[in-house]
């Protein structure tokens, strides 16, 4: 015996909406231990000038943007160091000599703070995003809740309500 039975979804549209705006807050939570544990794994040296620069942010500098395309479907929020030489640091160096004068300049041997911090905390960051989008959806549903008791709804989320 087959039975059909239909499902209304209410208020999805504003949800969605509230969700585009908790990205920036819980992902830089999300984000807070591979920063602090990177700034423990950084080399120390030149002042702690690379420590200092460790940092989260949600944008990239322009040379860092190359390729890239912005999508609002993703939120990216980026752990990492606007030092110059930052890279020269994770990824370390071949055999280097200045253009000008020829002289040898060493060779730098990778030291990855930045990534062995991420593969030291990815299932934490994991689980702190898991705990902010239930805390963020709960509280945006309480919201939609209080405004329609309220009657305060605006036209476009009663139209999300009613679809």
């Amino acid at each position: 015996m087959n039975q059909e039975f239909t499902c209304k979804l209410k208020g999805l549209p504003e949800l969605l909406n509230l969700l585009e705006q908790l990205p920036t807050v819980s992902m830089q939570k999300t984000a807070a231990p591979i920063l602090n544990v990177a700034k423990l794994n950084v080399p120390r040296g030149d002042a702690g000038n690379l420590e200092k620069s460790l940092k989260i942010s949600t944008s990239l500098k322009a040379s860092q943007k190359k390729g890239q395309t912005y999508d609002r479907t993703r939120v990216t929020v980026y752990v990492g160091s606007s030092a110059p030489h930052a890279h020269l640091i994770e990824f370390g160096t071949k055999d280097r000599t200045q253009k000008k004068t020829g002289r040898f300049t060493g060779r730098i041997s990778p030291n990855p703070f930045l990534r062995n911090a991420w593969d030291s905390t990815k299932e934490i960051a994991l689980k702190i995003l898991a705990r902010e989008l239930r805390a963020q959806i709960y509280a945006a549903a309480r919201r939609l809740r209080k405004r329609a008791e309220k009657g305060k709804l605006t036209t476009k989320q009663i139209e999300g309500l009613n679809r």
